[in-house]
């Protein structure tokens, strides 16, 4: 896309979006157009997995009794067999950063830059884990049905950690040129905050015993030190 761009001042052009100029400049206005279609499907797309994970993690959690909404968000509908309360809580949920553009676009492209990176970052924890700790006692590694061994397998885990990385990275540069306080990519400082709370606050949250029960790092804490401790036993299996 950078070759294909042509001059840089000219973008991101009357459209807004840098991307859709350069096809527009490249392609004309009906391949654009076409295309676009794609585009707009894929974007669907993700956002629709996204939903689905996490409406997931809401049931699971509400259904092994570690949030206090007496397990309504882990009920699942007798028709549709799905929870559909939990998917429609967090479609809710996720309007609200939206609604966030009308009162400050910055806050809000910032917001939507982090949970990018995050997500990225997410996958390469499980990845590097897998490879840093494969020799550790309490580590039973047990391959699924489709596993790369050897070489191969080193090889696709470190060009996926490279990779991810490396768009992490870029995510987090601005998007306009020259940058101001209105167009700078606030996505990397509000990710070392959330980074600086994870490192240095949890911690000092997770010398906290209640009774027998030692608190967790997760965002359920307050929760479960209060009350959760009673009864919240960890996942459960269906």
């Amino acid at each position: 896309m950078v070759l294909c761009s042509g001059p840089l001042a000219d973008l991101p052009g009357p459209s807004g979006m840098s991307f859709f100029q350069i096809m527009f400049l490249r392609i004309g206005k009906t391949g654009t157009l076409i295309l676009w279609v794609f585009v707009c499907f894929t974007a669907f797309a993700v956002v629709q997995t996204a939903l689905q994970a996490t409406a997931r993690t809401l049931y699971a959690i509400s259904r092994d009794h570690g949030l206090p909404d007496r397990g309504v968000f882990g009920t699942v509908n007798t028709k549709t067999k799905t929870p559909l309360y939990a998917v429609w809580m967090i479609t809710f949920i996720c309007v609200l950063p939206g609604l966030l553009d009308l009162a400050s676009p910055i806050a809000a492209n910032a917001i939507f830059a982090l949970t990018t990176v995050a997500l990225d970052l997410s996958y390469v924890v499980p990845i590097a884990c897998r490879r840093i700790f494969r020799n550790h006692p309490d580590v039973h590694f047990q391959p699924g049905p489709f596993y790369m061994p050897g070489a191969l397998g080193w090889a696709a885990n470190i060009i996926c950690v490279t990779w991810t990385l490396f768009i992490a990275i870029i995510l987090c540069f601005p998007t306009y040129l020259p940058t101001t306080a209105q167009t700078m990519n606030y996505a990397s400082v509000i990710f070392g905050g959330v980074l600086t709370l994870a490192l240095y606050v949890a911690p000092l949250l997770s010398s906290i015993d209640v009774g027998h029960a030692h608190t967790s790092l997760n965002s359920d804490r307050t929760w479960y030190i209060l009350d959760a401790h009673k009864y919240y036993k960890g996942p459960q299996g269906n």
